[in-house]
């Protein structure tokens, strides 16, 4: 019997380069004007400064910047590498540290352990800040201060990655008298990272982390001239997540208003459903089983663990297998017992709301917890949701058009799943004529030996045979597209999932064909990016607006001449990872999760650090919005009333003066008049939580 269609999904992309030429018809004896001088950057140069009460040995540089009219000019600038802010044990919440009375700041600091390559060495000992500041500043100069949270799902990152450098950005700024200040920063990652634990701070270390650094900025950053007053803290993906938690003034420790005064989130996923209390509480029992299977780790505790082993029990939890069996429900199938394994499947629908933090497993949990029986716990960090919460300063937030093609291992699952299917030789033939196919599958996965022949299989893929079975794939059968749509925002929200699939933008086609296929994995990506990034982002911007802070919406649509993502970025080696083959892939075709990056910080570089070529077009929108997003300008100009969006796209930086969403109405009668507020108004935008 034939469990799906095999269907061949051809993929074309054209890059068209023009280049325009004229000519002169001047006589030939017009003398032809010499041309400009060459401008070339100063040597760098070692330097010893006086910052507050320390000696600090600093790097100064010099920058060939170039206006967006072309006239290059030389500015001088002083990078301090590596500061220590903090310092932690492992899983214990970070202290903030004060400067030494001597500090040697010349180069970048380790990076926190991961399971990426990083361009830094990784330790434990990564608790390190980087400043970037104008050169020979006097000592009564105050100047604007920008602090970068880097993104990466909490498991990969680090602020002395060089597109995120903040030297070019500075240069700019000191060159055309917009001096500024800019900071990058580390903070622990994956298990070490938000690990959870039972005590009154909770186990959202790299949380505590990002605010000690903040509190680190609050008491220095005025010796390096910075202004205590004027601090916008910017995060991009899982640092947009972290601004969002940080605006909150449900904390223990409030941090917005008096440690940064204004923000920007790029590709925050507002609409993510981040882990409860015991989704957080489950995960670290599952930790502790698969270590107690793994012989060379179960007499140590993961405190003790070496490093290199505690990353080997992180990757063995952390695997695409894993993360399928989390969000699906088979990690909770036993076949020698069945009767727990309902159960663990009936607590699983309804202990959480959408099964989505499993595919970010290692993002910030919430803490707060309420029991039938027993004392609540009230939580430190993180106690709610934050998209239910309105921004408290004023907040430029937005997304990039095709955000839904590489966030979170999305692409990675639906990449699994046929490559699962082929393996599988003896479902029960009943089950798939009942069309039951999931529960066929997760019986046969069940058995171990069947797990591990599927990891076997994985494991041998190859980069071309990842690109081969993404772009020319298997399709799936005719129920996929609904199954996954109810997956992803939770079994337990049949309500919300029936209603999406019920309006006519979304509703499923038939997969026999090639067109309705296509058609159902295009309305998906849509409703991703609908229902997690610019719905909920527009939503809170209006609410913000209308509680008097100032908010900014902005669309990121630009489809850059070259791809920001790459293959080889696993571990020291750099060897292949599936998860970043399948981003790279989808990548392809438009404005992606980090798209906008090299446009911000004004930098001609691939995530991983690797130089591309850019097109003359492509450098004229980084020029320009580079200078904007260190700008005032971004905050005062762009603000959003009756629907005004910034929008960044292939004609540059431009906005509507109103009724945006109306502009991009949708097939179904009830999202005729804007497809995002007919969703918001159907009580679809964040109605899963």
């Amino acid at each position: 019997m034939t469990i799906f269609n095999k269907t061949i999904l051809a993929v074309s992309i054209a890059f068209t380069l023009a280049a325009c030429s004229g000519s002169d018809d001047n006589n030939e004896t017009t003398p032809t004007p010499p041309p400009p001088p060459e401008v070339t950057p100063l040597p760098t140069e070692e330097v010893t400064l006086t910052i507050g009460q320390s000696q600090v040995e600093a790097l100064k540089e010099s920058h060939v910047v170039t206006s967006v009219t072309g006239e290059k000019s030389l500015a001088s600038i002083e990078t301090f590498k590596g500061i220590t802010y903090a310092t932690a044990e492992r899983f214990s919440h970070s202290a903030q540290l004060d400067m030494d009375e001597t500090v040697n700041a010349t180069e970048f600091g380790f990076a926190c352990p991961q399971l990426k390559t990083t361009s830094q060495p990784q330790s434990e000992d990564c608790l390190n800040l980087n400043i970037w500041r104008p050169a020979d500043l006097s000592t009564d100069v105050v100047l604007p201060v920008y602090v970068f949270i880097h993104g990466g799902d909490f498991e990969y990152g680090a602020g002395s990655e060089p597109l995120i450098h903040g030297d070019t950005v500075v240069a700019q700024g000191a060159a055309e008298g917009n001096p500024f200040i800019a900071v990058t920063l580390n903070y622990r990652l994956g298990m070490l990272g938000s690990h959870w634990l039972k005590d009154n701070q909770g186990g959202n270390y790299g949380l505590g982390d990002q605010k000690r650094a903040l509190e680190w900025v609050n008491n220095h950053i005025a010796d390096f001239g910075g202004d205590i007053e004027n601090i916008t803290l910017i995060g991009q993906g899982a640092g947009a997540m972290s601004v969002g938690i940080l605006q909150q003034e449900a904390t223990e420790e409030p941090m917005a208003g008096e440690y940064f005064t204004r923000a920007i989130m790029q590709s925050n996923p507002a609409g993510f459903d981040y882990r409860t209390y015991n989704q957080a509480k489950s995960f670290a029992t599952r930790i502790e089983d698969t270590r107690a299977e793994m012989p060379e780790l179960s007499e140590l505790s993961l405190a003790e663990m070496p490093l290199e082993q505690l990353m080997t029990l992180q990757a063995k939890v952390n695997s695409p297998i894993g993360r399928i069996g989390d969000w699906t429900g088979l990690s909770c199938v036993d076949l020698d017992n069945l009767v727990g394994s309902g159960i663990c499947l009936t607590s699983k629908i309804s202990g959480e709301a959408s099964p989505m933090a499993n595919l970010m497993p290692f993002a910030p949990y919430v803490e707060y917890y309420k029991p039938t029986f027993g004392s609540t716990i009230k939580g430190y960090h993180l106690t709610t949701q934050p998209s239910l919460d309105h921004f408290t300063v004023p907040t430029v937030v937005g997304s990039n058009t095709e955000e839904a093609n590489t966030f979170a291992m999305l692409p990675s699952l639906t990449f699994l799943i046929p490559t699962i299917i082929n393996l599988i030789n003896n479902l029960d033939p009943e089950l798939i004529e009942q069309g039951d196919i999931n529960q066929a599958m997760l019986t046969w996965l069940a058995d171990e030996k069947n797990m591990a022949l599927v990891e076997q299989e994985i494991a041998q893929l190859t980069t071309d045979d990842i690109k081969a079975q993404v772009e020319l794939g298997d399709i799936l059968p005719s129920s996929a597209y609904e199954a996954i749509v109810k997956f992803y925002f939770g079994l337990g929200n049949g309500d919300t999932t029936n209603a999406l699939l019920d309006l006519a933008d979304f509703y499923p086609n038939n997969e026999s064909e090639l067109s309705g296929a296509l058609t159902n994995m295009k309305q998906f990506k849509m409703m991703l990016n609908d229902m997690l990034f610019a719905g909920p982002s527009r939503k809170q911007a209006r609410e913000t607006q209308e509680n008097n802070v100032d908010a900014t919406f902005y669309q990121f649509g630009y489809h850059a001449s070259f791809n920001v993502w790459t293959y080889n970025t696993e571990g020291e080696d750099g060897n292949l990872d599936i998860g970043d083959v399948i981003k790279t892939i989808s990548c392809i075709s438009g404005a992606c999760n980090g798209s906008e990056l090299p446009f911000v910080f004004n930098k001609a570089l691939k995530l991983d650090g690797s130089p591309v070529s850019v097109s003359s077009k492509d450098q004229a929108l980084m020029d320009k919005m580079s200078r904007l997003w260190f700008s005032d300008a971004l905050f005062e100009n762009y603000q959003y009333n009756n629907d005004s969006v910034l929008l960044i796209d292939e004609d540059g930086i431009h906005t509507f003066e109103s009724d945006w969403d109306s502009k991009q109405p949708g097939t179904d009668p009830a999202l005729r008049q804007g497809r995002l507020q007919g969703l918001e108004d159907l009580n679809l935008i964040l109605g899963y939580l």
